[in-house]
């Protein structure tokens, strides 16, 4: 090797364990206990260390047989050969086998086949509805192996007093909810066959009700209207209908809305435009019933009455119903989610199949059946429009219901608000057709 070679100076440096002479190094003698003594020569050539024993002689210690000898452990050499058997992972690598032909399509068709038809399992199975069940089963160590539903949801059940009071509540909301409408329904029917002023009395109640209710709900959103202009506007307005006419309702109604601008111009208010808008607008709304009063002062006042009643009830369970069964396409998805064109359909047919049926009845002989269903077709189209601007309002106002007169339906304006538009436009048609 060439003497500029590192690793040469560094043997001539360090010299190499297995080549130095022993003469020329002694061993360093040191006591450990039980030990006499301990020297590197001893180690080096296995000799005994330990309380004269031999341990690194390559003697066998379980059989006596010679595994690996003293001076093969010092020096770094191996066992030998027939003193163990070693296995050749290298040869058994090599070796050919059965899958060395085995291609990888063979491999996706056979692992593959035992789930063929899997996903359209899956698929069928979670389009179908499944109850829940508990399912018994022995568990070791648990006396009772039932697993209830709180097992499965991690949830903990009910107790069963929650599930006969939420029972109870729900019986009574449904007695509340036939009782009012009993109630209202008797006194409507009652003023209407009593007659006159009977029937306009009930009418301003009813629009007084109901313009305070929505005066009532506004105010949550900082807005002061003048509810007592409204509820005399509204009031004014059944007077004219009963005493004069159509002419007098609209009369009333631009007398007040010059009393509150005049009003609002006289007086420091923070918010007048808002202030004297919501004021009008909602007496002008709600007072659109009074035209129902007109209705009583025509021939056959409780026919026609119920006639438009019918037509407006039927329209609505109508269209609920079809769209509760049916309903995909959202009618009005911004202001009222719940409206699908499938169910205006169906309340549409709804209506034209009442008004076909009312008309061959002797009550109702007058209005005869092609003006019938011109105001089948009329009320198909109006009513649901009140509906929606009521339910607009309430989405602006950000309120479920206008108010809680009536238990278990809410105010009076979320049950009257299809007649509210309907009334005045079936009256003009009737009036076109010369049957008021």
């Amino acid at each position: 090797m060439d003497s500029g070679d590192p690793t040469n100076d560094q043997e001539k440096s360090f010299g190499r364990p297995w080549e130095q002479d022993d003469a020329d190094s002694e061993a360093e003698v040191f006591t450990l206990p039980g030990i006499d003594e301990h020297r590197d020569d001893d180690v080096a050539k296995g000799e005994d260390v330990a309380k004269g024993e031999d341990v690194a002689k390559g003697e066998d210690v379980a059989k006596g047989e010679d595994v690996a000898k003293g001076e093969d452990v010092a020096k770094g050499g191996g066992s030998k050969d027939e003193d163990v058997e070693l296995t050749d992972w290298d040869a058994i690598a090599d070796a050919p086998t059965d899958l060395d032909d085995y291609t990888a399509v063979e491999y996706s068709a056979a692992t593959t086949e035992e789930y063929r038809g899997l996903a359209e399992d899956v698929s069928r199975a979670a389009e179908e509805d499944w109850e829940l069940q508990p399912v018994a089963a022995t568990v070791p160590g648990v006396d009772s192996g039932l697993v209830g539903f709180e097992d499965v949801t991690g949830e903990a059940p009910l107790p069963e007093d929650h599930h006969e009071a939420t029972e109870q509540a729900a019986t009574s909301d449904i007695t509340m909810r036939i009782g009012s409408a009993l109630i209202i329904f008797g006194m409507f029917l009652g003023s209407l066959l009593l007659g006159g002023w009977w029937f306009a009395g009930f009418i301003a109640l009813v629009m007084m009700v109901g313009v305070g209710e929505f005066y009532a709900t506004v105010r949550s959103q900082e807005i002061s209207p003048l509810a007592l202009f409204g509820l005399i506007g509204v009031a004014l307005m059944a007077l004219g209908a009963q005493v004069s006419g159509a002419g007098a309702i609209a009369g009333w109604a631009a007398a007040v809305t010059t009393a509150v601008i005049l009003f609002y111009s006289l007086s420091s208010r923070a918010n007048p435009l808002d202030d004297a808008a919501v004021t009008v607008g909602g007496m002008v709304w709600v007072g659109l019933l009074s035209f129902a009063i007109l209705f009583a002062k025509g021939p056959s006042p409780v026919a026609s009455i119920m006639f438009l009643v019918l037509l407006v009830v039927f329209n609505d369970m109508g269209g609920y119903f079809v769209g509760r069964a049916f309903g995909r396409r959202k009618l009005a998805p911004v202001v009222s989610p719940a409206k699908t064109v499938e169910g205006f359909f169906g309340g549409l047919v709804a209506t034209v199949a009442v008004a076909a049926v009312l008309a061959t009845f002797p009550a109702w002989e007058a209005i005869g059946f092609g003006q019938a269903i011109a105001a089948a077709l009329l009320v198909s189209v109006i009513a649901p429009i009140g509906d929606l601007i009521e339910s607009m309002v309430k989405r602006s106002l950000g309120v479920k219901d206008m108010g809680s007169v009536l238990p278990g339906h809410g105010g009076i304006l979320d049950r009257i608000d299809g007649f509210i538009v309907t009334v005045p436009a079936v009256y003009l048609l009737f009036r076109g057709f010369g049957l008021l």
